[in-house]
This record gives C-alpha cells, sequence and structure tokens, in this order.
C-alpha cells in the first residue's frame, strides 16, 4: 500500500493536499461522475481514494454529507476539482473524520494517474515502453537528444553512468548505490538499488565493445508500480542508448585509423610530404608549416585508447592548450602547433600546463608523458614527437619526476643516454655536433681525439700530430660553439657518446 502524501508528488502539477492525513495508505482507486449526492450513494466498502470527475461548485452541506458517507465505508481520500475550497466547519468535519481531500487541476489525469500508481496491471509498464520506443525512434543519432525526449516522456530526469557508476550525464549517485552497481556490473536485469535519499533503478546498456555503461533513474518516493514503469521504459531505452553507442564507437574507431595512418604517412615522407598528403592533413586541421611542441602520452596499464582519446584531449584543453591528439598503439602523441616561434618561456609554459594534464588524467588513467622540444615545420613536427617518445620511455623509470620529462630539462647526459636505445640518437648526434663540421670537421676530429684520449691535450697533439696549441685552440672554439664545458664529466660522457655513434654511421 502507498501513502497519500508518498503519491501526492507523483501526480499532476498544482495537486494539493487541502485537509486531512498525508500518511494514510491506499490501495484502490475508483473515479466517478455526479454531484455529491450521487457520489455518495455510490460508495462502497474498498474504496480507498475516490475521484469526483464532476465539479464541485462548492463545498456545501451536500459535501458534508458525502465526507461523512466515506468515512462510513471506509474511503480515506476524496479528490476533487482544484477550485474547491474548504469552509472551516467542513475541514474540522473532515479531519475528524479521518478523511483527507486533495484538489487537483485536472481530476481526469489524476484518476488515470492515481490508477497507474496504484494499480497491479502490467498497463502502465506496457504503454511506458512504448512510448520509450517511439521516442527512440524519432529522436536523432545524438544521445543528448534520445535523454532530452526521454527525459520528458518519463517525466524523470535519466542519468548515464559508466560502469563504475560514475556520472557521465545527470545527477551523480551516492557511494551506497555505486557499490550496488559495481557489485552488480555483470548482470543483464532490472537493478535496484537504495541510495541515502533515493532509490535508483537501473538498466545495463551493452554495446559489445568495451565494459557496460547503465542507464538510471532516481526515485524519491519508492513506490513499486513507478519503478516498474521506469524499468519498463529503461530497457526499451537501453536497446537504443546502446544502438547509438556502438555506431559512435564504429565511428571513433575509423577515425582513429584515419588520423594513425596519416602521422604514419608523415614520418615516413622524411621531412617532405606529398601535395596529396598536406591537403589531407590541411583538411584534418593539422598544421604542418608551424612551430611544434610534441608530446607522448603512454598509458601504464591497458586501457581502451580510442574511448579515453576524448578525456585526453579534454584534459590538455581544460589547460588552454589547443592540441591535435592522435591514438598510438599503447597511449597518444599530441602536438600544438603555432605560427610565430614561441621562446623559451612560452615553451616551458606549455610543458607546465601538459604536466597539470597529467595530473588531471591520474583519475582516470596513469600515464608516462614525454615532451619534446620546438621544431619547425613538417620534419620538425616528426622530430618533436620522436624525442617525446624518447621522454617519455625515460619518465617510465621516473617516479620522482611523476613520469614526467621535458626534454628541454634534461641534462646533455641523460638525454643521449636515453636516446642510445632509441632510432632519433643518430639524429640527435647529428644534430648536436653539426656546428662542428665545418671547414672540413677538423673540430669534430679533434673532439673525438681529445675524448678517446681522455682529455689530454699532450695525448691528443701526438695523434693528431698537430701543435698541443692547436689542440687547446681547437677544444675552446668547440665549446663556444657547442655552448658546453668540458670540464663537466657528464658532458664529456654525453659528447663522447655522440662522436662514437657519428664515427660508427660512417663505417
Amino acid at each position: 500500500m502507498n501513502a497519500v502524501g508518498d503519491l501526492l508528488p507523483l501526480l499532476p502539477a498544482g495537486t494539493r493536499l487541502l485537509v486531512g492525513p498525508g500518511g494514510t495508505a491506499v490501495r484502490s482507486v475508483r473515479g466517478v461522475v455526479g454531484t455529491p449526492d450521487q457520489v455518495g450513494r455510490s460508495l462502497s466498502q474498498g474504496d480507498d481514494v475516490v475521484v469526483l470527475l464532476t465539479p464541485v461548485d462548492r463545498a456545501d452541506a451536500r459535501f458534508d454529507v458525502l465526507l461523512r458517507r466515506a468515512s462510513a465505508v471506509g474511503t480515506t481520500l476524496l479528490v476533487v476539482d482544484g477550485a474547491l475550497e474548504l469552509g472551516p466547519g467542513t475541514t474540522t468535519l473532515a479531519d475528524r473524520l479521518g478523511v483527507a481531500v486533495l484538489a487537483t487541476p485536472d481530476p481526469w489525469a489524476t484518476s488515470v494517474r492515481l490508477h497507474e500508481l496504484i494499480g497491479t496491471g502490467m498497463g502502465p509498464a506496457a504503454r511506458a515502453a512504448l512510448d520509450a520506443s517511439r521516442v527512440a525512434l524519432d529522436a536523432g543519432p545524438e544521445l543528448d537528444d534520445l535523454f532530452a525526449r526521454l527525459d520528458r516522456s518519463l517525466g524523470h530526469p535519466v542519468r548515464f553512468l559508466d560502469a563504475s557508476g560514475l556520472a557521465l550525464r545527470g545527477a551523480a549517485v551516492d557511494d551506497a548505490a555505486r557499490a550496488v552497481l559495481v557489485r552488480r556490473a555483470g548482470t543483464s536485469d532490472v537493478l535496484t538499488a537504495e541510495g541515502i535519499d533515493e532509490t535508483l533503478v537501473a538498466i545495463p546498456v551493452g554495446t559489445g565493445i568495451g565494459p557496460r555503461a547503465w542507464l538510471a533513474v532516481g526515485l524519491s518516493v519508492p513506490i513499486a508500480a513507478e519503478q516498474q514503469v521506469v524499468a519498463s521504459a529503461l530497457q526499451v531505452a537501453a536497446v537504443a542508448v546502446g544502438h547509438r553507442l556502438l555506431l559512435t564507437r564504429l565511428d571513433d574507431e575509423r577515425d582513429a585509423r584515419y588520423r594513425m595512418a596519416m602521422l604514419d604517412e608523415l614520418r615516413a615522407a622524411d621531412g617532405a610530404p606529398t601535395p596529396q598528403l598536406v591537403q589531407r592533413t590541411i583538411a584534418a586541421g593539422w598544421r604542418l608549416d608551424a612551430w611544434h611542441v610534441g608530446a607522448r602520452v603512454v598509458a601504464r596499464q591497458g586501457v581502451d585508447l580510442v574511448a579515453l582519446r576524448q578525456q585526453v584531449d579534454a584534459a590538455v584543453r581544460a589547460e588552454g592548450l589547443d592540441a591535435v591528439v592522435v591514438e598510438q598503439a599503447d597511449g597518444w602523441v599530441l602536438w600544438l602547433s603555432e605560427p610565430d616561434e614561441p621562446g623559451r618561456e612560452a615553451v616551458a609554459d606549455i610543458a607546465g600546463r601538459l604536466r597539470r594534464a597529467q595530473n588531471t588524467l591520474r583519475t582516470t588513467v596513469e600515464t608516462n608523458v614525454g615532451v619534446g622540444s620546438l621544431q619547425a615545420g613538417p620534419a620538425g613536427l616528426v622530430r618533436t614527437l620522436g624525442e617525446a617518445g624518447d621522454a617519455a620511455r625515460l619518465a617510465a623509470s621516473r617516479p620522482e619526476s611523476g613520469h614526467f620529462v621535458h626534454v628541454d630539462r634534461l641534462g646533455l647526459a641523460q638525454l643521449l643516454l636515453a636516446w642510445t636505445q632509441t632510432d632519433t640518437f643518430l639524429p640527435a648526434s647529428r644534430q648536436l655536433l653539426a656546428p662542428l663540421e665545418r671547414g672540413g670537421g677538423a673540430l669534430l676530429t679533434t673532439l673525438a681525439a681529445y675524448l678517446d684520449a681522455e682529455s689530454s691535450i699532450a695525448e691528443t697533439a701526438a695523434v693528431l700530430g698537430v701543435h698541443r696549441n692547436t689542440v687547446s685552440d681547437r677544444i675552446a672554439r668547440v665549446e663556444r660553439l657547442l655552448g658546453v664545458d668540458l670540464s663537466d664529466p657528464e658532458t664529456r660522457l654525453a659528447l663522447h657518446l655522440a662522436t662514437r655513434a657519428r664515427a660508427g654511421e660512417g663505417d
């Protein structure tokens, strides 16, 4: 049985309790046409709720007689037209007899609604399922449109939850209800979860791809008939939502494959993309003739990379960065492009924002993040992404840095040591030593011999067959051109690795 006070919020807007106890329980309803006299004569035992479908002009003596007759047969609630006002005498009489009086702007609609809420038949649930199917057919392909229509059809806001009960659309679910959703994650049945302030009716949404989600409605009054109606509608709606999710997923996977293939072509173009490839990148919103800062985001556990791309993009955009995000086998690459060369401070600011974006993502996925240096043009884009990949691999073993590495902040030796295990080591060595190759490469030869001789000027001079002053002069020029201090052990190690790599490349 249901209490009058519990039913009241579920009745048509404007319905109000004029007099009587709100806690009175009711289990049957009957609508009657006629005057108060006619209604009174028709009352019988078992009529818990009687709806007067004919408007009552005024609460006079005839209405008082109706109240007495209702009390005599056990009727506990009379529903009248909203225009009726009860006088003090009638109010006192109703209170004394224990008969509640509801006023409603639409007695017919209220009668139907009470039948739905109190009745035990499947008619209301069947109608709700039919309405939901019509909504699904009429709604467009976007989930937002479908959800908005379902809200109106059900009269309750529909929530869309992920497998853990986290709200993707609509109000959050309290911890008690979420615990039930997590515990019953594999079910295919209607689920009822008791929260602190509501009863949650939830239906699993399956797409055949990835974990299931939930469609749910929170009911402040747990009336069995209302739960049945909501569950019936949600079961139909879940099929429509699952279908749209599947189509969206297929579109997302197709777009991901297209982005990945285009980036692979750009990498293979060796800095000289074909006009056709350039046209496709422009259509995709990629700016090649610009200054780029690349980043590599590697997921530290298995995740749905396609589904999480939007969250990666959102985390970056929340930091004010307009980046291109492309899926990879174990994570994502992203880059920012600027028409004018940013200064060092601007690049450092970008790295800081990317670090904050990584922190935001930690609630969803743990990552290793590497950020490359500023580079220009198509070849520069490939280069900065390569550097970012190297930095991300280095970040994997750096918990003290939050698994975040920016190549511009690394020491020279650290960077080259990281690159010795990557495909970008030789290009990095060439770039580092390029200033020494002018004038026939005498400076590069001198540096290599000097480092092999463990920084001995005399031994280097003997190996090269030149005067020691010549060696000293050349080493000083090397330091000026490279902007390094060869008295630093890490710098010597880094340059030694680089010269060995260049020597091996020429073999």
